[in-house]
């Protein structure tokens, strides 16, 4: 073990063994002793206001720190650990502890610190409700869509080109060049209008679709987006 880490070991030693007064009494003063040729040095303010950022530093070969009571808004850091920040969230009556280690010799050294200042006010967190995730495709539509073009032996050229349309324009949609229902469908009709549609297809499809509006299941421009997404997809598949 090297020198640093029994220093180290002894200091944490001594938090152990503080005197039960000084733990029972936090303002509890303790003499500095004067060291031959160094005198320990410990610094930092004895006043402050909730929220401030306080600032010690105690100069030695290796120093802990302890906050009474404690808090958990404090950092301590240096090459040993000579510097430390705290901040205090509540009024009152805290001590700033260090334990310092001088060529072989230990003191402890406390300063009072008094917070002024209206507490920190914490709000409380309110849960995240979780995003609800839409699903891309449809699967049971895409399934339907398939099944009715193979029952009217729809032809594979027109499942491809009317598969392209119905993913064109959700893509149009998913951009947010289509906004609104209304815009999607007219947009769906028009890309549509220069091909030979199958009848018993389209009455099975404007069947469905209408159904599904009447339950408030396309409502909005999303919900479209999954519903011609699956129709394009049962159609690539009847194409198949």
């Amino acid at each position: 073990m090297n020198t640093k880490a029994l220093l180290g070991f002894a200091i944490m030693a001594s938090f152990i063994t503080m005197p039960i007064a000084l733990l029972l009494n936090p303002m509890l003063e303790t003499t500095e002793p004067t060291f031959v040729g160094y005198k320990a040095e410990f610094i930092g303010q004895d006043v402050a206001e909730v929220g401030e950022l306080v600032r010690f530093l105690a100069e030695g070969d290796i120093v802990r720190w302890e906050c009474l009571p404690q808090t958990t808004d404090s950092e301590s850091y240096g090459d040993a650990n000579e510097n430390y920040v705290v901040s205090f969230r509540k009024p009152g009556v805290y001590s700033i502890i260090a334990a310092i280690y001088v060529d072989g010799d230990l003191s402890i050294h406390t300063q009072p610190v008094t917070v002024e200042g209206p507490p920190v006010i914490i709000p409380p967190v309110v849960p995240v409700e979780p995003e609800v995730v839409l699903p891309k495709i449809d699967v049971a539509l895409a399934g339907k869509v398939e099944g009715w073009c193979r029952k009217y032996k729809v032809d594979s050229e027109t499942c491809v080109l009317l598969a392209s349309n119905f993913s064109q324009v959700a893509e149009l949609a998913e951009k947010g060049d289509l906004v609104t229902p209304g815009q999607i469908i007219s947009k769906t009709a028009e890309m549509n209008a220069d091909l030979t549609l199958d009848e018993n297809l389209m009455a099975e499809l404007q069947a469905y679709l209408t159904s599904q509006s009447d339950l408030g299941n396309l409502k909005t421009a999303a919900q479209h987006v999954i519903s011609w997404n699956s129709i394009a997809k049962g159609l690539r598949d009847a194409s198949k």
